[in-house]
């Protein structure tokens, strides 16, 4: 076991300073990862480390394409593409959360719960980012009715098949561990269940400001150089709140199916 984290720290602290340099991560951000890293390859092996790193490596590169018609997005977002470890946490916090009861209780399996808080931040992720570099119609998934891309709690067909090739990818990934074909489709209805989740508490308790300046409506607190007025949700939900609720809803529609 010594050993095991000894690697998982050389593994950690590598993922984390390539990801820094590439600028897929704040410095926040990296020591954020470094010590999920520990925690879930410390525990878990390859088992466990596959999945999110495929989950990290892919969104970040998908989060880097398309950079000159995302920065038509950037004001409204709250965040940028280079994740701080709000952000890393709010992906892979429920993820290093079912690693760490895997190591407690390790009578149980939990893998499949692990592998579903992965396939529904990949989901989501994978839909924002294919969303907006897509021309298609978006709706609000609380009124169904056209919004503007890159609006929170906005859906489109392609990013949500993009979102469902996002958590097959993640299932398949931890598929050599557990080979079962059934396992593989809870894993993406519980990725496909909380990235409709997190649409969902987009467009309703999602915290949306209004810029006093220009007019335009965004997540984040500061606009123009300005203080933004809520316009509507709740203050302190923000993005990553959102997103870690989402991973939490993916793990549990995992475990309610695999009990049936």
């Amino acid at each position: 076991m010594l050993t095991q984290f000894l690697i998982a720290a050389l593994f950690g602290f590598i993922i984390a300073v390539a990801s820094y340099v590439a600028r897929f991560l704040t410095l926040s951000g990296a020591l954020a990862t470094f010590f999920l890293a520990v925690i879930i390859y410390g525990i878990g092996g390859w088992q466990w480390a596959v999945p999110i790193v495929i989950f990290f490596v892919l969104s970040s590169f998908l989060s880097k394409y398309g950079r000159s018609r995302k920065e038509l997005f950037e004001q409204v977002f709250e965040k940028s593409s280079t994740r701080d470890w709000g952000q890393v946490l709010a992906n892979g916090g429920v993820a290093g959360l079912i690693a760490g009861l895997s190591g407690l209780f390790p009578l149980y399996d939990f893998y499949p719960l692990y592998l579903g808080a992965l396939a529904a931040v990949t989901a989501d992720t994978w839909g924002t980012e294919i969303g907006v570099l897509t021309k298609g119609k978006t709706i609000s998934a609380l009124a169904l009715k056209s919004v503007e891309p890159g609006t929170s709690g906005g859906i489109s067909e392609y990013g949500t098949v993009g979102g469902a090739i996002g958590a097959a990818v993640v299932a398949l990934s931890g598929y050599p561990w557990y080979t079962e074909l059934r396992t593989t489709l809870i894993v993406v209805v519980g990725g496909v269940a909380g990235s409709l989740i997190d649409s969902l508490l987009g467009a309703t308790v999602q915290a949306q400001y209004t810029c006093e300046v220009c007019g335009t409506i965004t997540e984040r607190k500061m606009h123009c150089e300005h203080t933004t007025a809520l316009y509507r949700g709740v203050r302190w939900i923000g993005n990553d709140v959102v997103n870690g609720m989402c991973a939490l809803v993916g793990a549990l529609v995992a475990w309610g199916l695999m009990l049936i």
